[in-house]
């Protein structure tokens, strides 16, 4: 119930109720005009809120840019193709955020691993590329991530595992030789780092789902109810599974299904696109990606 009343249609019955309340008592067409208009100018400032925040422009605007040095520039450089593909404002805004990440969260090695700057760098921009068009993009949902020099034993599920997402513990856990591969093979749809802090982005737009949410949460969360609603057809579910295009993985259960496809959709995007038009255009409103970001 509490939840309902902090939701937009909680707030509009609140106010609904109130005037009509009013109305009553004072028998009063102003007070129904005052309540209108107030109304009014609430949801028209909301609505320009959420038109904002997805704007490239304001969303990579950087009034503190925070800089990469030249070494961990090229760290970026070699191993994404995304960040080669922005245009220079862009990839400033692109520094600024691995920059913000290693500010924010703990990455620590486990089994001899050593979290060296390089690994630091390549894991931020990982994240960097998912998130980039979320104007809030640091994420509540973990603070902090381990990384293995392969699969590992994970004492809470008694498997070995490559990687994972523990909302309880708010930790991402990587085999770092699997985190690797997926960065450096990019046309094979195998993405350790996009598959996992998938996992962590419909997380914390879960826990948020109120009119406290962000508008990045707000879109990620759609776009996750939109996808689900496309896969209740069907032929359309048939089609997806028996394509040949996504691993068998992907229909395990529906989480897993938003992270492969965002893995899909980063990795071999025009195959994606020709195969499934219509779910290629709800995962790229999803995470508010543009293509004028890029140079031509």
């Amino acid at each position: 119930m509490r939840k309902f009343f902090k939701s937009t249609t909680g707030a509009i019955l609140v106010i609904v109720v109130y005037s009509l309340f009013w109305f009553w008592v004072t028998k009063s067409y102003l007070q129904i005009g005052f309540s209108l208009f107030f109304t009014g100018l609430f949801f028209g400032v909301e609505k320009v809120r959420k038109v904002v925040s997805r704007n490239p422009r304001y969303i990579h605007y950087n009034f503190f840019a925070k800089k990469l040095s030249e070494s961990q520039k090229n760290i970026i450089w070699r191993h994404y193709s995304f960040y080669r593909r922005l245009k220079p404002e862009f990839q400033r805004s692109f520094d600024t955020r691995v920059y913000s990440f290693l500010e924010r969260y703990q990455i620590i090695g486990r089994q001899g691993m050593e979290a060296d700057e390089e690994k630091k760098i390549l894991i931020a921009s990982c994240y960097a590329q998912l998130t980039f068009g979320m104007h809030v993009y640091l994420n509540k949902s973990f603070n902090k991530i381990l990384l293995y020099p392969d699969y590992y034993y994970s004492n809470i599920t008694k498997n070995n595992h490559l990687g994972e997402f523990n909302p309880h513990l708010k930790v991402i856990v990587f085999s770092w030789k699997h985190f690797f591969e997926g960065i450096k093979i990019d046309d094979n749809n195998y993405n350790l780092g996009i598959h996992e802090f998938s996992h962590a982005i419909l997380s914390s737009s879960r826990i948020t789902r109120s009119r406290s949410q962000t508008v990045a949460e707000h879109d990620f969360e759609k776009g996750y109810r939109r996808i689900m609603e496309l896969l209740k057809d069907k032929s359309k579910y048939a089609q997806l599974y028996n394509s040949g295009y996504l691993r068998k993985y992907a229909f395990a259960n529906n989480d897993e299904f938003i992270s492969v496809i965002l893995e899909h959709f980063f990795e071999t995007p025009d195959e994606f696109r020709a195969k499934f038009p219509d779910l290629f255009q709800m995962v790229k409103e999803m995470i508010n990606y543009r293509e004028e970001w890029f140079q031509t």
